[in-house]
């Protein structure tokens, strides 16, 4: 009963935090104006703070299960999407189309650096999948290696790029890298929201096997689960939706880490339930955090990135104290 009273939290959270979003911002917009059409702050409101909303609560909702997804797949509560290398190769992909994207023609759009980083994520998820591979089986540790192994590199390239880059690529590079929400519009949810959507339609059919997979790879073997199957089926869901995620709105770290882990220690670590909230509340603070970004400086942004690890830390940190005088 307490984890059903909480996923109906994290929905109602993610529900309010739509409301008060849509309120804050550099122009105040009364709910009259919306009446009329033709009115500045109608205008406002449905083409650019609603198409936000909706992919701050999309974005934060997938980050926020990729990382529900990949602590099930480690079996360690405290692993990150990017832990694996993911979004460092979405990060490199973007850093070569911003500083490179006056010299290649295909590269000078938001849309090329868009998808040139939803490839990059991609092909680093390929590259750790085939290092992680032997003789058809999936190892745990090599992924984790390999992780490490192509973040570091990735990381280096970065590197070089910065050192390479102009004082306003420089900038644009610093930016993308902290998150931002400012490209939402309908043409871009659109085109990706399948990717964002994609955990609530394949949730239900994972819950069983993660819930036996906790048990350990050899207990859920003999209970029927394709372990190999299911490992590589996480790998390519987390890579989908951390790297579009990524490649449209830059790098947003702290919710696919802490979120479901606020989730494990307030309702436990049953899949039926974990998979849902996490969503759920990781939408809400997202789309929290890119409301309160907008006014603290107005009309200039904070990026979102460092709003909503300020928002969540502090909560995450609570939690944990309140675990710690309970033991």
């Amino acid at each position: 009963m307490k984890e059903k009273y909480f996923i109906l939290f994290s929905v109602l959270f993610a529900i309010l935090a739509a409301i008060i979003s849509s309120q804050l911002g550099a122009m105040e917009i009364t709910w009259t104006e919306l009446l009329f059409a033709d009115s500045i702050g109608s205008k406002v409101f449905f083409e650019l703070r609603i198409p936000r909303i909706l992919l701050g609560i999309l974005v934060g909702g997938s980050l926020a299960w990729s990382g529900a997804l990949a602590q099930g797949l480690f079996r360690n509560p405290i692993v990150d999407p990017g832990l694996i290398g993911i979004t460092a190769g979405c990060s490199l992909f973007a850093s070569i189309a911003i500083v490179l994207g006056g010299f290649i023609p295909f590269l000078h759009t938001i849309w090329s650096v868009v998808i040139f980083s939803f490839v990059g994520g991609m092909i680093s998820c390929f590259i750790i999948f085939i290092f992680a591979n032997t003789k058809g089986k999936t190892d745990i540790e090599s992924i984790l290696l390999s992780g490490i192994a192509v973040n570091s590199l990735c990381f280096s390239f970065i590197g070089i790029l910065s050192y390479l880059a102009s004082e306003s690529q420089l900038r644009n590079l610093s930016l993308w890298n902290m998150g931002s929400l400012g490209g939402a519009s309908w043409n871009l949810l659109q085109s990706f929201s399948i990717f964002y959507l994609l955990p609530i339609f394949v949730s239900p059919f994972l819950v069983k096997p993660l819930n036996v997979l906790i048990l350990g790879e050899r207990e859920a073997g003999h209970l029927g689960v394709s372990v190999e199957i299911l490992k590589t089926l996480m790998i390519v869901l987390i890579g989908i939706s951390v790297g579009s995620c990524i490649s449209l709105v830059g790098n947003i770290g702290f919710i696919g880490l802490a979120v479901p882990h606020i989730v494990r220690l307030a309702i436990g670590q049953d899949y039926r339930h974990l998979l849902y909230a996490s969503y759920f509340l990781g939408g809400g603070l997202l789309c929290f955090a890119d409301g309160i970004c907008r006014v603290i400086i107005a009309p200039s942004e904070i990026p979102v990135g460092i709003v909503s690890a300020l928002l969540g830390a502090p909560f995450f940190l609570n939690l944990i104290l309140k675990r710690k005088q309970s033991l």
